[in-house]
């Protein structure tokens, strides 16, 4: 896969990121939530019969269990009882989805996918949905760590850094930055995109020419596509080009392709350097850099980050960000729904995403407008979120 990308070289400055959730409660009420009182949380506005506040379109959503019924206020209850955990509250004899798919008045789950999708965005009051698992440069959230992180690889672009690295956890949000990245440079850089390579050294070569829409015939030798290779990038050097190869999934290569990638940066023009890398991948790239054998690719690394997991804050702050995204005219999440999501998600953006996606399907079969603790509790009593295992701690987080 190759990619000419047109644009401005430099992308407006990542919007300042704010907590969504900050000035709709005091500090003091957090701490002195009794259990009859953070149980109102648990019931949706349609439930307690009022609406969520109308002056701060993503505040956290908070309700009155004054016109709770008593049945309902005892279930709340038990749910904050401390002995208990909240998504082991209540068993329910079968999934939501299940009557979802069953009910009649939920019929319109036998018409097309289009259909549902537009009755999912409707009951909402949404443009699209938020919380989509596919890479969408337009929902990129600047979180802190995302700011550093584009920060580093326009600095390895403009500076010439013979290879950049950048590494994260699974779904922290790698393609989808490098996407916006791709989508910022200018005219004049020529960029081959190869997603998945393996092989031998002459397969990797020739992964990488057609990456840059240049051909590679089956019967050519090694010798003859490096010379291929050279005069290219000589070619685009004399036009007044420059060449970046990215590398996706980069965990994947082996010693010997990331040691024939560095010896493709020998080739140089006086001061100029006429190929520059970019390596993206899991964490588990930067320990196969490290290692003895491969220290003088390491000497080569000019420009480096690693993607960590978003804390608590963060996330909260990603979930408002996304519907705001879709169009929703305020907060669809309650905070402590909002908190069970990162408390089960670790602060991965695509467990999120999915998360809270199962989340609002749960809330539209209810026919709720909110979506609340007891949603996502739900949610994980049925066992509809197959979230991962938690990641390695990092030293830091978004």
């Amino acid at each position: 896969m190759s990619g000419r990308v047109s644009g401005p070289v430099r992308s407006a400055p990542p919007p300042d990121i704010t907590n969504i959730f900050s000035g709709t409660e005091t500090r003091a009420a957090r701490k002195t939530d009794a259990p009859g009182k953070g149980a109102a949380d648990h019931a949706g506005p349609e439930a307690t019969g009022t609406n969520p506040p109308q002056g701060v379109p993503f505040s956290s959503v908070r309700t009155s269990g004054a016109n709770k019924p008593k049945r309902q206020q005892k279930e709340c209850a038990i749910v904050h009882h401390p002995a208990k955990k909240p998504y082991m509250a209540k068993k329910r004899a079968s999934s939501l989805l299940v009557k979802l798919m069953e009910g009649p008045r939920n019929s319109s789950y036998t018409k097309s996918m289009n259909s549902t999708i537009e009755i999912y965005t409707q009951h909402f009051e949404l443009k699209e949905r938020p919380f989509t698992l596919l890479p969408d440069p337009d929902f990129l959230f600047w979180s802190p760590a995302h700011q550093r992180a584009f920060t580093m690889l326009e600095y390895g672009t403009l500076t010439g850094s013979p290879i950049t690295l950048i590494t994260g956890e699974v779904g922290a949000g790698k393609t989808t930055l490098l996407h916006h990245y791709l989508k910022n440079l200018d005219d004049n850089f020529k960029v081959g995109l190869v997603s998945n390579a393996h092989g031998s050294r002459g397969e990797l070569l020739r992964w990488v020419l057609m990456s840059l829409d240049q051909p590679a015939s089956d019967t050519a030798t090694y010798v003859d596509l490096f010379d291929q290779f050279q005069e290219y990038l000589i070619a685009e050097y004399a036009a007044g080009n420059r060449v970046i190869l990215i590398f996706d999934e980069a965990q994947n290569l082996s010693q010997e392709s990331l040691e024939e990638l560095r010896m493709f940066t020998n080739i140089n023009a006086n001061k100029d350097e006429l190929l520059q890398l970019v390596l993206v991948g899991q964490p588990e790239l930067r320990a196969i850099v490290q290692q003895p054998e491969l220290r003088q690719f390491a000497q080569r690394v000019a420009s480096s980050f690693h993607l960590n997991t978003m804390d608590e804050s963060t996330t909260l702050a990603y979930i408002g960000h996304r519907l705001k995204k879709a169009g929703a005219p305020r907060n669809l999440f309650t905070e402590s729904a909002s908190r069970l999501v990162h408390k089960n998600t670790h602060g991965v953006p695509r467990l999120v995403n999915q998360l809270c996606d199962l989340s609002m399907v749960y809330a539209f079969a209810k026919n709720q407008k909110t979506v609340t603790l007891l949603t996502v509790e739900q949610v994980l009593e049925d066992g509809a979120f197959f979230g991962a295992p938690a990641p390695e701690k990092n030293d830091e987080t978004a």
